[in-house]
């Protein structure tokens, strides 16, 4: 009776979660629009590729492995030749900084930015640049390329820009202090605020960026795409954190294929009730209350500060430098 009980419990969920799940209902034409996707290579980034090349726009899938079987099979799958993939390694600012370099020099506009790439692997390792890998990869190198190719965005008729947080945002200890984990402390339960740190982190730039870029024709928002069965949680799981464990089986009973996974990012990305909306928090493709540190105006610009001192931006690739520069 016990077994009988607990089968019917996880079945009563999934089913709840079925039911949750929310779709992208917009069919707008993509055609004569950009894309680029971080960490598009696997998982949603991959999908959301996909699913945009679909619609007609170029994609560009930006990620640190050679993606060339991905574009391949995606303009066969899609029969949209115009997917192209970049190596960057977003645990190297120097290899950021040399992408967006690059990048400017081969397209002239870019009209969606799809902040993604991101790992679920946490150490005490520090990067070349002197910053905790997992805050690099998730937040600063994100940090730095946004601002980097705001010139091509700017240059859209309604440039969006699309950041992968996570509901791991509301379960933070994120400070001035240990905001690039040099001080961090394991003490939080099963570590998950590390993560959670990183992508409130994600969420605080989001809604800065809706502030500054509020008087052009450029959003920013973020999303929680809810528990996706990805490889994320694989290495999480391979990391040997007890929250690595717990998730992976979580996902492996009631997560979201990624399909489903993928909606909210999609609805975003392309459709037009939401050209308007700038600075929300997403999840299921509706808004949602932000995490509570985002509503702390002082908390984040401290922040904000601190992480363009981090990423060593210079006055120039700053944003009121950017906008005026583009007028």
């Amino acid at each position: 009776m016990v077994w009988f009980a607990v089968i019917c419990i996880l079945i009563t969920i999934k089913l709840f979660n079925c039911l949750l799940i929310a779709r992208c209902k917009s069919k707008v034409c993509l055609v004569g629009k950009t894309a680029l996707i971080t960490g598009g290579n696997s998982g949603l980034g991959h999908q959301l590729a996909k699913e945009l090349a679909c619609r007609g726009c170029s994609v560009i899938i930006a990620d640190k492995v050679d993606a060339r079987r991905t574009v391949e099979d995606l303009i066969k799958e899609t029969h949209n030749p115009k997917i192209s993939h970049r190596i960057v390694d977003f645990g190297s600012f120097a290899s950021v900084q040399k992408f967006a370099e690059n990048l400017k020099n081969d397209i002239d506009q870019l009209d969606i930015l799809c902040n993604n790439a991101g790992t679920g692997i946490l150490t005490n390792d520090l990067t070349e640049d002197g910053v905790q890998s997992m805050m690099q990869i998730n937040y600063f190198s994100h940090f730095l390329l946004t601002h980097l190719l705001l010139d091509l965005l700017l240059k859209s008729t309604q440039g969006r820009i699309v950041h992968t947080s996570s509901m791991a945002a509301y379960l933070e200890d994120l400070s001035e202090e240990n905001l690039s984990f040099r001080t961090y402390s394991y003490k939080t339960p099963l570590c998950l605020a590390a993560y959670g740190n990183s992508k409130l982190a994600l969420a605080i730039m989001s809604k800065i960026l809706s502030e500054k870029l509020r008087d052009t024709r450029i959003t920013s928002n973020c999303l929680h795409p809810g528990i996706v069965k990805t490889k994320i949680y694989g290495c999480t799981f391979s990391n040997k954190i007890v929250t690595g464990y717990l998730l992976w089986v979580w996902a492996m009973l009631f997560g979201k294929n990624i399909e489903e996974g993928v909606q909210t990012m999609l609805n975003l990305a392309c459709a037009d009730e939401l050209e308007t909306i700038s600075g929300e928090f997403f999840m299921e493709c509706r808004s949602v209350l932000q995490p509570s540190k985002v509503y702390d105006k002082k908390f984040c610009t401290a922040i904000w500060n601190l992480s363009e001192k981090y990423v060593n931006l210079q006055e120039s690739e700053k944003i009121e430098a950017v906008i005026n520069r583009s007028k």
